[in-house]
């Protein structure tokens, strides 16, 4: 049998070589891993980014439709004012018919 202390140094420097291996593994993992790190970071701030253009176009369709309603209101009360005067146009004419009629009788 050889000296166990070299074996035992032997056995260290082994154990101290493969944990330089696995040292450069986890460090040559690392650079993907920041890499998609730093991918999704873009990819969340582009979102966010969409998320408020999204947003800002939700309210201004929001306020179109709230000024379609107003535009809609003012419709209505015109056609409704539009609506009485032809109503009363047509009495006042039927009023003026019967005056006439009644002339024409008396």
């Amino acid at each position: 049998m050889g000296n166990p202390i070299k074996e035992f140094k032997n056995s260290l420097d082994g154990l101290k070589r493969s944990l330089d291996g696995v040292k450069q593994s986890v460090d040559g993992l690392k650079e993907p891993v920041d890499e998609v790190k730093a991918n999704i970071q873009e990819t969340v701030d582009e979102a966010k980014t969409r998320s408020d253009s999204v947003k800002m176009q939700f309210r201004r369709m929001k306020a179109s439709v709230q000024e379609t309603k107003a535009v809609l209101g003012e419709v209505r009360e015109t056609i409704s004012a539009a609506g009485d005067v032809l109503y009363t146009q047509k009495r006042h004419r039927r009023l003026l018919s019967r005056r006439k009629k009644a002339k024409t009788i008396g």
